[in-house]
């Protein structure tokens, strides 16, 4: 742990508009900026306090028309967002036409185009090695495929992927696109509701709404300490090859085709399956709490150094959509 770094000066940093997302993990929300180097910023969600908050987030998709304060000089507005740069104009594109909404940092899941980096997860090696009875966990598991998923349109073609798959070989569909699934809420991942993936399922299909460069959601981190490997379909192609531990988890774009897939998928041996358990027990998903305080450290950090990191964005869609994050897809089209 690196030495606190005592100020007098103090920062107060409003979150004006948190997504959804962030509320229902209120132990990231609150917690603070205490276990970090710099620790004189002071976090607050009443937007009473924006005429003397030194830095404002805003969730930039869900940007108001109008903000209910007259910016002071010097405020440092942040540019954040948990989903995609397809998802930005849902509510309308106001956010970057709007000319007086100049940000200065943004932060976002893509460690490529973001000053803070937020992903919704990371995945971390265990500091000794992990032994269980693999081969016993393997034997066990009767099923091939399970998808939990209320999101059924969505521009990867994702639903269209999974009714490919289930022409070959048995899928489980969970939630608004499938069987009806009632357990837990929506944004809270709870641990009660998905023991299931430790006990009948081999795969989960870790599906992403959009393939967009570094778009890897909690569908992958929230369910990767679980007795079973997961299939990702996100991202760039071939990107989760340098963000995640080689033969911890299957990616759809490994395989020339569905068919391709499916063969593997039935032809897996209890040892092979076994193989890829081991290889991923030796690592764990730390959660958003650990990557949310990350990101606020490094937050608090900018403001006490402002000068070193002073920007200003004057086209935020240039930002957003310049580096051309997002593709369609080809692998359902394409098939064989």
């Amino acid at each position: 742990m690196e030495p606190i770094i005592t100020r007098k000066e103090k920062f107060r940093i409003l979150w004006y508009n948190p997504a959804p997302y962030l509320t229902y993990h209120k132990d990231a929300l609150h917690c603070g900026f205490e276990k970090c180097k710099y620790n004189n910023c002071d976090m607050t969600v009443n937007t009473s306090d924006a005429n003397i908050s030194q830095a404002v987030i805003f969730d930039g998709r869900r940007m108001p028309k109008n903000v209910s304060f007259t910016r002071p000089n010097g405020q440092i507005w942040i540019f954040a967002a948990h989903e995609s740069p397809i998802s930005y104009g849902d509510t309308g594109t106001w956010w970057y036409r709007n000319k007086d909404y100049s940000f200065n940092w943004t932060m976002t899941y893509d460690k490529d185009n973001s000053d803070i980096y937020l992903p919704y997860g990371e995945i971390l090696k265990h500091k000794s090695e992990v032994i269980r009875e693999y081969k016993s966990i393997s034997q066990k598991k009767n099923k091939t495929l399970l998808i939990i998923v209320s999101h059924c349109n969505a521009r990867s073609k994702r639903q269209e992927y999974v009714n490919k798959l289930k022409e070959y070989v048995d899928v489980e569909v969970l939630g608004n696109c499938g069987k009806k699934w009632t357990c837990g809420s929506h944004y809270k991942h709870d641990e009660d509701c998905f023991k299931l993936l430790n006990t009948t399922f081999r795969f989960y299909l870790a599906f992403e709404n959009a393939f967009c460069h570094q778009y890897i959601t909690e569908k992958f981190y929230d369910n990767f300490n679980y007795d079973l490997i997961m299939l990702v379909r996100g991202g760039s192609p071939g990107e989760t090859k340098q963000m995640f531990p080689k033969g911890t988890f299957l990616s759809t774009d490994e395989f020339e085709s569905v068919q391709d897939l499916v063969h593997f998928l039935k032809h897996i041996s209890v040892e092979t399956y076994a193989d890829y358990l081991k290889r991923k027990s030796q690592y764990y998903s730390a959660g958003y709490l650990y990557v949310y305080q990350r990101a606020m450290c490094n937050l608090c950090e900018r403001m006490n150094h402002q000068n070193k990191y002073a920007k200003t964005i004057t086209d935020i869609k240039e930002w957003a959509y310049g580096p051309k994050p997002c593709i369609d897809p080809n692998d359902v089209t394409d098939v064989r």
